[in-house]
Parts: structure tokens; C-alpha cells; sequence
């Protein structure tokens, strides 16, 4: 079975063609995008994915073509490590408090909510793929590729400890963690936080599925207005329960129940299951999908709550792997007001579009401002001195590509010129997209 390698489908956009709706700016035709539909997806590969601009719906991957898209998409991350709280996110944690303790409850305001998600992608509909899934592909006896580290069980709950992040810093300000922990040993309310593995399934995720979808189409339908139709259960899977990463274990010592891959955390209160957030494990960050919730318990600002709870789970996993230091709020879109709440989570830093160096946000702002696409990066010429290089190393790039044509795994470059001809502005085009490293390791069918 190919499930230790990347193995995925690429889908250009055709010059001219009409785009996608776009969620945030309700534009019919202006969501403009590559894709690649990801059979198999070794976690290392998409964390360079991502770190390239891509970014998962399901098993479909998507990037924004960011100078023609109505809605320029850039990759945001916060430092778990060096994070610091605002002083309204200090108000959300005191008020979760005060109601787990006193049974107490605050008005909010639309602004103190921060709850806008990504929107579900729609582009999986027209992007079917076009070779039999990869069970039923054969495995190369020797492909000369790179195979993902043996597979392993996860569990619920980390055994990791965050004792270090528990002290007060030189400044005096308190950490994350003294908010989060129970002062109370008779609380009003009680809250258990479960972390279950959603692809593959654990036993735990099944017995809980109906539960968790009905939960979603309570918010689906009241705070997004959605149909019948559109939560239907199997789009609910192909969207937040498929996943094409392969789980992976993690750097020595790192304990079995948080292995690289997607997940599902669970928040009970009183034991019923009140909201959910989709996550995925990454060997540089922990990446958020998606999060839905009982629309009961808006008044606890879930969206910010949940955004911290899963900085604090970053911190946790940082120390068993301080390459695991980043959390992901996927698109930065500065264009559309409601998603700039991203940027509330500090220190934050936003992808440039062409060098694909991470930048700090308040260096970000002020040209964002003037143009809805730009390049972040400092220095003179980004763009063109980027698009140089890459022009001057295609050929080699594209020469590494690994294809898998006619159930057989091969570098590009072995392909015979007449084999090559009708496939090379796909694979270039691909590569450049990809990125040499991602390039290399990962299989790209072609026909």
C-alpha cells in the first residue's frame, strides 16, 4: 500500500476561466485558485505545503493565486513559545472561569467573538480524481523516495506537561496556563477537553461521531444559515473528517497519543459535547481547520477560547520537539475586516507570496493597507529576483519531480523527451508551486 508517500493530482487553472465563489467577499466568480487533490499526505510534506501557501479542505488542497484572486489568502502563524495575551483575550479567560466556578455569564459583543472560520472550499466538486484510490495502487519494490516513519496509535489526552510556561515572566505578566488552570474544587460547571484522532478513525471518534455531526449542523444552520442539504453528512466527512495525512510519530520521546496528523478536540461541559475544533499535528506547528460549536454557549466567546486552548496544546507539544513551536490560523485575508482577528494572536507573521519568508504582521499592515496583494518581504526587487532564480532552476527542479505514471514511480527526468513534451508546462508549472523539497519526495500522477 502507498501510504508512506505523498501521493497526489494537480489541477491548474485555465487562463480566462471564471473562478469560484468566494465566502468572504460573496464575490460569484472571483475565488481564484491551483489545486491538487492529496491521495496520501506525508505530514512533513504538508508542512512545507503550507508553508508555501496551500492549505487543506478535506483531501482537496487549494492556493490562492494571490495577484488575480478577489480575495488575497496569506499564511499566518503566531509563535506559540513568545505568546502574549491581550488584554481581551484575558477578559474571555476570566469570564470561562467565573462561569465554570460561579456558573456566572457575560454578555459579549459581536466583536468579542472572533468566530468567523475558513470557509468550506468549493472547488472539490470539479476536481475529481482520475486514478484508482491508493489502496488499490501498487507498492514500488524500490523507488529510491524518502517513506514516512512507522505508523502508531493515538490516545485522548497528551502527557505532556506545560510546568515550565506556569511561571510568571520577568515582566510580571502571568502566562496562558495560570488563566487555564481550576482554582475551584467545587465548580459550578465542569469542562473536559479531549484530543481524539479523526483520520484514521479511533474507536473513540466513532462512538462519538453522531454526537459531533449533530453539533455541527446546530452551528451550520444557526450561525451560518446553511440548508438541509449543504449538512449533509457526507459533505460533513469529505470536509472535517477525511484527511489524506498519513499519522507519523513524532522525534523521540514523543508521546504516542499526539502522532502527527488530523484530529479532533472535544469540550465537554457537564459532559455534553458543546464544541469542536479540527486540527492537524505538523512536525513545525499545530495547524487549525476548522471549529463549530453549540451556539448556546456563544456568550464564552468560543472562537477566542478555543484559539488559546489550542496555543496552549502548541506549548505543550513545544516541549517535546522545539521544532514544534508555530500555531496556524490559516489565511490571513486583510481585505475582508472580519478575518483581520487573526492577527490579534501574538507575535504573528505572515507568509510573503514570493520569497515564502515569514514576516512579522506589523511590518505586514502598512503596505496591506494600500494594496490587497503585496510582497512582505523586505529588500529591493523581491519579486523579480525570486522569479529569476526560479526561472534559472526550473529545468533541474522539474528534472526531480517524482511522477507516478502507469502505477510506476519515477523521477521526472527519466522520462523519455517525447513522454516529457505534453507533460511539461503541467509539471513545471506544478513544480514551481510545490516547491523543490515537497517536489522531490511527494508522487504526482499523470496520464
Amino acid at each position: 500500500v502507498m501510504d508512506d508517500i505523498s501521493i497526489v493530482e494537480y489541477f491548474p487553472h485555465e487562463a480566462g476561466k471564471a473562478g469560484h465563489h468566494c465566502g468572504y467577499c460573496k464575490s460569484e466568480n472571483g475565488s481564484i485558485s491551483y489545486g491538487m487533490w492529496a491521495h496520501t499526505l506525508t505530514c512533513e510534506d504538508y508542512q512545507d505545503l503550507i508553508d508555501r501557501g496551500w492549505r487543506r479542505s478535506g483531501k482537496y488542497c487549494y492556493k490562492p493565486i494571490m495577484k488575480t484572486t478577489c480575495c488575497p489568502a496569506y499564511t499566518i502563524r503566531c509563535d506559540a513559545v513568545h505568546f502574549s495575551l491581550s488584554r481581551s483575550q484575558k477578559v474571555v479567560l476570566k469570564r470561562m472561569r467565573q462561569f465554570l466556578e460561579e456558573g456566572k455569564r457575560h454578555n459579549v459583543t459581536a466583536d468579542e467573538t472572533e468566530t468567523v472560520p475558513e470557509t468550506t472550499h468549493v472547488e472539490t466538486a470539479s476536481a475529481a480524481p482520475t486514478i484508482p484510490p491508493p489502496e488499490r495502487l501498487s507498492k514500488p519494490s524500490d523507488s529510491g523516495l524518502p517513506l514516512a516513519s512507522e505508523l502508531s496509535g493515538a490516545g485522548k489526552t497528551s502527557s505532556c506537561e506545560a510546568q515550565p510556561f506556569l511561571k510568571v515572566g520577568a515582566d510580571g505578566k502571568k502566562p496562558l496556563e495560570a488563566f487555564l488552570q481550576p482554582s475551584s474544587s467545587a465548580p459550578a460547571h465542569t469542562l473536559e477537553v479531549k484530543l481524539i484522532r479523526s483520520s484514521p478513525p479511533s474507536p473513540e471518534f466513532d462512538a462519538t461521531f453522531e454526537a459531533s455531526y449533530s453539533l455541527y449542523k446546530r452551528y451550520q444552520r444557526a450561525v451560518h444559515n446553511s440548508t438541509e442539504d449543504e449538512c449533509e453528512e457526507a459533505k460533513y466527512r469529505r470536509f472535517l473528517c477525511d484527511s489524506p495525512l498519513v499519522p507519523t510519530r513524532g522525534t523521540p520521546g514523543w508521546p504516542q497519543c499526539c502522532d502527527y496528523g488530523s484530529y479532533h478536540q472535544h469540550y465537554y461541559v457537564d459532559g455534553k459535547l458543546v464544541m469542536v475544533g479540527v486540527l492537524d499535528i505538523l512536525p513545525r506547528c499545530l495547524s487549525s481547520v476548522y471549529l463549530y460549536y453549540d451556539p448556546d454557549i456563544m456568550f464564552l466567546s468560543p472562537g477566542v477560547y478555543s484559539a488559546l486552548r489550542e496555543i496552549e496544546l502548541t506549548r505543550k507539544l513545544y516541549l517535546c520537539s522545539q521544532a514544534l513551536r508555530y500555531y496556524y490560523m490559516g489565511f490571513y485575508i486583510h481585505s475582508c475586516p472580519k478575518m483581520r482577528y487573526k492577527g490579534h494572536y501574538g507575535p504573528s507573521y505572515l507568509a510573503c507570496p514570493e520569497s515564502h519568508r515569514f514576516v512579522p504582521i506589523e511590518r505586514c499592515l502598512p503596505k496591506l493597507d494600500v494594496r490587497k496583494y503585496s510582497v512582505l518581504d523586505d529588500g529591493e526587487e523581491v519579486e523579480e529576483r525570486v522569479g529569476e532564480r526560479v526561472k534559472e532552476r526550473v529545468e533541474e527542479i522539474v528534472k526531480l519531480v517524482g511522477v507516478l505514471i502507469q502505477g510506476c514511480p519515477v523521477k521526472y527526468g527519466m522520462l523519455n523527451a517525447r513522454s516529457r513534451r505534453a507533460l511539461d508546462p503541467l509539471v513545471k508549472e506544478y513544480a514551481t508551486l510545490v516547491g523543490p523539497v515537497a517536489g522531490a519526495r511527494m508522487l504526482l500522477v499523470v496520464q
